[in-house]
């Protein structure tokens, strides 16, 4: 790891602790749920514009953070479709969502597609773009999962549940990571994060038993898209 490496760590653990501040602002006024999902957009909006800022400063066309349009392969589609749906399908849909938190949600988890996809794809790639595909790749999917371990270490959580919800977070890293760097397009992964996110959040909060298997059909599909895709796509992407 080089001065590259670590910067990215830091900013990476920067942009963690700015949606945190403002999360527990909206807790810490006792504000509902709205209120709460109102500040953590603000905060994604903040750290999207930063994120844009720098990689407009880099390059005016924004190509080379992957703002490309291209079509993914019908395959892709519907891998990415599957697995959006997984969570719905196995814990069933929350029905007690205002129209207004359905309309915060939705807006929330595009952004946070947005901001996560630019940063940990478009944006490490471009500060790595000298290295090895596959060590980008683990490396933005290795930082990309720890970040992403809060959310599972709650005491309240069955400790199955941690560790399936652990190797899920690097799978799922992975699984972007290989997207964009096979897809060249950055929409395709802001898209797909976006969609994973908004119908994960309205699944049902239900028992750990189905919890358990949602997390395990997801996984079980991270590994057969990385078995069969990511071989084909990173040999041939290498040679050529």
């Amino acid at each position: 790891m080089n001065k590259t490496h670590f910067k990215l760590i830091g900013v990476s653990i920067a942009l963690t602790m700015v949606i945190s501040l403002f999360s527990a602002v909206g807790i810490a006024f006792n504000l509902n749920d709205n209120g709460v999902i109102l500040c953590q957009i603000t905060a994604f909006l903040i750290c999207g514009a930063a994120s844009f800022l720098y990689m407009k400063k880099k390059d005016q066309t924004l190509k080379k953070f992957g703002f490309k349009k291209t079509s993914p392969s019908k395959r892709l589609i519907g891998f990415m479709a599957l697995v959006v749906v997984i969570q719905p399908a196995v814990l069933g849909i929350n029905f007690n969502l205002s129209l207004l938190t359905l309309s915060l949600i939705f807006i929330q988890m595009l952004l946070v597609g947005f901001v996560e996809e630019t940063f940990f794809r478009g944006i490490f790639f471009y500060a790595l773009r000298n290295k090895t595909p596959k060590s980008v790749i683990a490396f933005s999917s290795i930082v990309f999962g720890l970040l992403h371990l809060a959310s599972s270490l709650n005491p309240e959580t069955a400790f199955i549940l941690v560790i399936l919800q652990i190797i899920n977070a690097l799978l799922l890293g992975i699984v972007f990571s290989l997207i964009y760097y096979t897809n060249h397009s950055i929409y395709t992964v802001i898209l797909f994060h976006g969609l994973f996110n908004v119908f994960a959040t309205i699944s049902n909060d239900v028992s750990i038993g189905k919890n358990i298997v949602a997390v395990i059909l997801l996984s079980i599909c991270y590994l057969l898209f990385l078995i069969y895709y990511g071989r084909l796509h990173i040999s041939v992407s290498s040679a050529n």
